[in-house]
């Protein structure tokens, strides 16, 4: 009776023992496994390459807009109401030809009684100078005579200033590309008139930075491309070059445009590809996109012992894949182009493309 109590008893206490073996078993497994979770990864998988010794063309890619040679404010000298409109957005002008003319019908007739007065007081002063020499006037009356001759003579050409002013004329040939007058409107002086575009050429203009502004010079040739035309490829020449930056520290540029193709507008957008004057010689070259800090501020992560080293660099020439570098890299530096994002001053690093 005694043995069927214990062995139940005793199967219990092993059977308790087994359990909490097992659970102290399971503990210090999970307790490893959360300290191995606990470990950082702190490699970072990298693409590496090596800097080459290459000749990169020196040409500058740069993107404006087109502009006339000129542009002419034409602006009323006169007051009055405007009775024709000659000439209105869009046209084609020549120099002198008539664009607007303002009233003048009342100073047209201030003219001719002027004259008429000029020659009266004229006459006066012939007969003067007639009597003087008789004896029958003093030298006084014909100077006064004289005197009143000048005044209307001033008159009459300050009336001819006036009409003059009332016919606005283009001051050079071009197309009007902006009015602002309607018949019948009353305009005074100083009012905008119209704008010309003016001059023979057309011109490129763009903004580039201090970095391309010190690769181009006046006169180096470059090839245009305006997209919105068919076969829109077109040549020219770096005429002027801004001697100051823009308070956003950009240079602006010129290129003039050889060609008198019609279908070219100011205001249209185009890109051109300027070519140097100067022969490059090979130098230390690299991928672009190893650069890291912008190309204000130039660097590289470089891979030594396992880990990636940040270093400044000089830059020159460009294109749309390679950079020149002029200091800071050796030939036999390891450059990593791809993983930099995640990368800090000396941490290691694993190399996929070895």
């Amino acid at each position: 009776m005694k043995i069927r109590i214990i062995i139940p008893v005793v199967v219990s206490i092993i059977l308790i023992v087994l359990l909490i073996w097992k659970l102290s078993a399971n503990k210090e497994e999970m307790e490893k496994k959360l300290e191995e979770s606990t470990v950082v990864n702190t490699t970072i998988p990298v693409i590496i390459e090596m800097p080459k010794l290459l000749k990169l063309e020196n040409k500058l890619l740069v993107q404006g807009t087109i502009i006339p040679d000129s542009e002419i404010l034409i602006l009323s000298k006169a007051q009055g109401t405007i009775t024709k409109k000659h000439k209105k957005m869009g046209d084609h002008v020549k120099k002198g030809d008539i664009i607007v003319q303002i009233e003048n019908e009342v100073l047209k007739k201030a003219l001719v009684i002027a004259r008429e007065e000029y020659d009266k007081k004229a006459k006066d002063v012939q007969r003067y100078e007639s009597l003087k020499l008789q004896g029958a006037v003093a030298q006084q009356e014909v100077e006064s005579g004289q005197l009143s001759l000048r005044e209307a003579e001033r008159h009459i050409t300050d009336l001819q200033d006036q009409i003059s002013h009332t016919i606005i004329i283009a001051p050079s040939s071009g197309i009007i590309s902006k009015d602002f007058v309607e018949d019948g409107q009353w305009v005074t002086t100083g009012n905008e008139i119209a704008h010309i575009f003016s001059g023979e050429n057309l011109k490129l203009q763009a903004s580039i930075s201090e970095t391309d502004m010190l690769r181009i010079s006046k006169g180096q040739h470059a090839k245009l491309h305006i997209s919105s035309l068919n076969d829109g490829n077109f040549s020219g020449v770096v005429d002027r070059i801004a001697p100051k930056a823009n308070e956003l520290h950009f240079y602006s540029v010129e290129i003039i445009l050889k060609s008198k193709d019609i279908r070219l507008k100011p205001g249209m957008y185009a890109t051109a590809l300027i070519e140097s004057s100067k022969t490059a010689m090979p130098t230390i070259t690299i991928n672009r996109k190893s650069v890291v800090g912008g190309m204000k501020n130039p660097s590289v992560f470089i891979v030594k012992k396992g880990k990636a080293y940040r270093k400044s660099i000089q830059t020159g020439y460009y294109d749309d894949k390679s950079l020149e570098v002029l200091s800071g890299l050796s030939l036999n530096d390891t450059i990593i182009n791809s993983g930099q994002i995640n990368l800090t001053d000396g941490i290691a690093v694993s190399i996929l493309n070895r």
